[in-house]
């Protein structure tokens, strides 16, 4: 009797770590499209660290207001640079427009013009995928920012942990 009190004491407090983990530290995700191939595919599945710190480059997920769903994408301009688009190329300059940061071109045959982006507001970040497929780019409030992949758990084949 003694060592089953001793077992159920040892199994409610895993039991309890587990959950305070799973939903306050590590969240898992599983990639639903090619959108940021060749490093992530559909299917992989990615433990999320929820108090990552973002900056430029950082691979985020992050709630899709649009879809009702999670998506993974990579923030390439942050809160208070400026964006134009303008002829398929994205143009990053920091917040006084002065100094270029950065310059993309948008995927396929995109001829988009949108010089009206501008600057970025304070709690959001541009984001967009790493492959062509994906047409799914645009500017996401940070509070809707899930976290930042530490690691991929499978496929086997592909385990890997990833700095930010």
């Amino acid at each position: 009797m003694k060592y089953a009190i001793l077992f159920a004491k040892i199994f409610i407090f895993a039991l309890f770590i587990s959950i305070m983990t799973r939903y306050i530290a590590v969240q898992p995700f599983v990639v639903a499209d090619n959108a940021m191939a060749p490093e992530f595919y559909k299917g992989d599945v990615l433990l999320i660290n929820r108090f990552a710190a973002f900056h430029r480059n950082t691979v985020i997920v992050f709630r899709d207001s649009l879809k009702s769903e999670r998506s993974l994408r990579r923030i390439i301009a942050l809160p208070e640079e400026r964006i134009t688009i303008s002829d398929g190329i994205v143009s990053i300059t920091d917040k006084d427009g002065d100094t270029a940061i950065k310059e993309l071109p948008l995927f396929g045959t995109v001829t988009l013009t949108l010089p009206g982006v501008g600057k970025i507001d304070a709690h959001e970040v541009f984001v967009m995928p790493d492959h062509a497929t994906q047409d799914f780019y645009g500017l996401i409030d940070t509070r809707h920012i899930i976290g930042a992949p530490i690691a991929r758990i499978y496929p086997f084949s592909r385990i890997a942990f990833f700095n930010n």
